[in-house]
């Protein structure tokens, strides 16, 4: 079976379940759908290589599609003066606090940092050491970020309603 064959045959028994795994990571589908790609293609590549460990093929795939995962979310957190919707539209379209424009304009007023924390943590459901890792962060800071953001969303919030 040649490499090509392997690979088709891998995709045809794993893509799925890889490109949900990257969705649990990175919450934007399309980027999910990339990224699983990006993972086979790897695989093409790195299969005339591949030693057997007596692990399954699947840990390979995981881990492959982990570091890319991971890349995804390093860059997304790198990203200058990232806007609300640039940051990740498609899971504020889908969350009930992104309906509410007075809520969008209120998140305005915090700080880049505070807003990715906000947006991470409640709209994309990740914990503080999946953000502290995103965004190169002790949780500590993590948390202290989205307290102060908490709070001004809170004070604004309440007084512009």
């Amino acid at each position: 079976m040649s490499h090509q064959q392997t690979v088709a045959t891998l995709y045809a028994n794993h893509a799925d379940a890889i490109r949900r795994y990257l969705y649990r990571r990175v919450y934007d589908s399309a980027l999910a759908e990339d990224l699983c790609n990006d993972v086979f293609v790897r695989v093409l590549e790195g299969l005339p290589s591949y030693h057997d460990r007596g692990l399954p093929i699947e840990a390979w795939l995981y881990r492959i599609a982990h570091d890319k995962a991971v890349d995804a979310i390093r860059y997304m957190a790198r990203r200058p003066h990232v806007t609300i919707q640039e940051y990740d539209a498609h899971v504020l379209d889908e969350s009930s606090l992104a309906e509410d424009e007075h809520f969008r304009a209120v998140l305005a007023h915090l700080s880049e940092e505070q807003q990715r924390v906000i947006i991470m943590r409640y709209c994309n459901d990740m914990t503080f050491a999946q953000i502290a890792h995103a965004l190169n962060r002790s949780e500590g800071a993590v948390k202290q970020l989205r307290n102060r953001g908490v709070q001004t969303l809170r004070e604004t919030y309440v007084s512009s309603a």
